[in-house]
């Protein structure tokens, strides 16, 4: 009875958890003129030396928000998230960490062997195109807990794009071959916030004896990151009821659906075949543009790829659709925000309505222009979507804006490479998503395609290399911990002899010719790891790019779902980040979704060690 006392109180103190907000304000943060020591210092005291604070106010401020922070994590991780931690009890699907053999964990692709720097002969790029829903069977008659901000909001119904056809939640797929006999390498997409590890392995598992016949070397799974799918991460449908069970039952219940679960597995495998049996033979092309007006930074320190980066794949075959691959680092989210909508300026439920967002917007342009489309998240960080440009001051609610943002970004891909007069002539025959003949010349009005630069496509030579790695990762926030080892969430938990909890991710590496090189990670990196700046600044491992000598992008949320992979120097989990853009605080609470405070330590070290083995 003691026991049941216990995790009933622990389970009250996780659902307030699962809501966290910040209240914390700095609107008298002006004044500011150096805060580099507040960036670079770790909220255990590192200092830089160099930095000096203007004046007294301003170091009192910086001191008063480093200590905030400290005590922020010390409350939320030490306390409260340890409490949880040691009064739960494991569910019977947590396993010994120490009797685990990573080795024998099955459905781990490690990709190829050998990394080549040249086209193997006369070989050329061979690229097949699947997709299929990801929708349960019995959605429309059973409701699904919406993977948004707040649990327990069910629904049965997607949203209607303006053609009155309901939206849907895909699997989207890519087979690649360079022709050089190392094999085939599988890229799948899907709908959803994110999918952990295990679940990727599930569909890996699926795939066996496809990847067997088909001479599949590598699987990832990515997610767009939609804020507004079918919860994939299962703290949002019934955390509660999923806790309650396991602690009185060894009948493990996990927090994702597993109709929902089935439906990917199903969706992903069928996609996968489709893209099988569409191979084809053709040319590659690479170009990027920058989209600096349609994406933001939320949270400093502001270091974002404002690129948007496209692979497109033109078959020999005229019979056949090219494919466009694009990847850029952007929430998907707005819609998500949104509440009940009448008209009215009254205060409504929370919208149960379920939305692809912009990407399926985006598709539908590339659909309309002959194209295959596949988004693979890039790299997204605190990244959300500027729709200032495609909404125009209209009177649009949120999923609106989310239309007519997928539209200009489908219609930016489209026309890259195009002249204006080819641009005008496009957008005509994919049928003016965007009205731009009904709203040219209105005030604040901005035409897609007027002032966009052109950029030129580069061929890119047959040339596929792609090495994983599979490791530990040490589950150092509690709130997590606590999550995984109850089983509200689908993470694969080990426990050691001391009580520490971890769980097991992937990194990755892959070249598309010499045009694209990518770092595979399972988070959401924040863009200072890759870039450097200032946030940079007492992380132990040199930036990215700096590292590697190379322009590497970032794929994130690559097959697993690890939250926010933040400088362990800037960690908080609910605290205050310094903008030296706006010269006042943020708001910060992102970590409070993430493996731990040196999770992207652990992840980039891992990562460094791929690149300098197949270098």
């Amino acid at each position: 009875m003691k026991r049941i006392i216990n995790s009933v109180i622990a389970i009250v103190l996780c659902c307030c958890l699962m809501m966290p907000t910040v209240a914390f304000a700095a609107n008298e943060a002006d004044g500011f003129t150096s805060v580099e020591d507040y960036v670079a210092a770790s909220e255990t005291g590192v200092i830089v030396e160099d930095a000096a604070p203007a004046d007294a106010l301003t170091q009192i401020k910086i001191v008063f928000s480093k200590v905030l922070n400290f005590l922020s994590n010390f409350l939320i991780n030490g306390v409260v998230g340890n409490l949880l931690k040691l009064v739960l009890p494991d569910s019977a699907a947590v396993l010994d960490y120490e009797s685990f053999d990573l080795r024998e964990y099955e459905n781990f692709y490690a990709g190829m062997d050998e990394f080549i720097d040249e086209p193997q002969g006369d070989k050329v790029w061979s690229l097949g195109y699947g997709k299929a829903s990801v929708l349960p069977k019995d959605f429309g008659e059973k409701s699904y807990a919406k993977g948004a901000y707040l649990p327990y909001v069910f629904g049965n119904e997607m949203y209607k794009d303006e053609e009155g056809k309901d939206e849907d939640l895909m699997a989207r797929a890519v087979v690649m071959n360079d022709g050089s006999g190392r094999g085939n390498v599988v890229f799948i997409s899907l709908d959803a916030m994110g999918f952990a590890n295990s679940d990727v392995r599930l569909i890996r598992e699926a795939l066996k004896d496809v990847a067997a016949a088909n001479n599949i070397v590598s699987v990832n799974v990515s997610c767009t990151h939609i804020h507004t799918g079918i919860d994939s991460q299962g703290v949002w449908t019934d955390p509660v009821g999923v806790i309650f069970n396991n602690i009185l039952s060894d009948n493990v219940k996990y927090g994702v659906d597993r109709s929902f679960v089935e439906s990917v597995v199903e969706g992903s495998k069928k996609a996968v075949e489709a893209a099988l049996a569409d191979m084809t033979e053709g040319e590659l092309y690479y170009s990027s543009i920058d989209i600096e007006d349609y994406v933001w930074d939320r949270t400093a320190p502001i270091e974002l790829d404002t690129n948007m980066y496209k692979l497109e794949f033109v078959p020999f075959s005229s019979e056949k659709a090219p494919t466009i691959i694009a990847t850029f680092g952007c929430h998907p989210e707005s819609a998500s925000y949104d509440w009940s909508d009448d008209g009215s300026d009254r205060l409504l439920p929370f919208d149960q309505k379920f939305s692809a967002d912009f990407i399926w917007y985006t598709e539908k342009v590339m659909n309309a222009a002959g194209y295959n489309f596949i988004f693979i998240q890039g790299n997204v960080s605190t990244v959300t979507s500027g729709r200032g440009n495609s909404n125009d001051g209209l009177d649009k609610n949120a999923h609106d804006t989310a239309i007519r943002y997928g539209y200009e970004i489908g219609y930016i891909l489209l026309g890259m490479s195009l002249n204006e007069a080819d641009r005008i002539a496009m957008n005509a025959a994919t049928g003016d998503k965007l009205g731009v003949e009904l709203y040219k010349g209105q005030e604040d009005y901005t035409v897609w395609y007027e002032g966009l630069p052109t950029v030129v496509a580069q061929e890119v030579k047959p040339v596929l290399n792609i090495k994983n790695k599979q490791f530990f990762v040490k589950i150092e926030n509690n709130i997590i911990a606590t999550l995984g080892k109850t089983s509200v969430a689908d993470n694969l938990v080990l426990k050691d002899d001391k009580g520490n909890y971890y769980t097991v991710s992937e990194v990755g590496y892959l070249e598309i010719g010499d045009n694209m090189k990518v770092y595979m990670s399972p988070g959401e990196t924040f863009g200072e790891l890759l870039f450097g700046g200032n946030g940079a600044k007492g992380f132990p491992l040199l930036p990215i790019r700096e590292y590697t000598g190379e322009d590497i992008i970032i794929m994130d949320l690559m097959n697993d779902a690890a939250g926010y992979v933040a400088n362990e120097a800037n960690f908080v989990m609910a605290g205050l980040q310094y903008n030296e853009e706006t010269g006042e605080f943020d708001d910060d609470t992102w970590c409070l979704i993430s493996y731990g405070k040196t999770a992207g330590t652990t992840f980039i070290t891992h990562f460094y060690d791929i690149f300098d083995n197949v270098k």
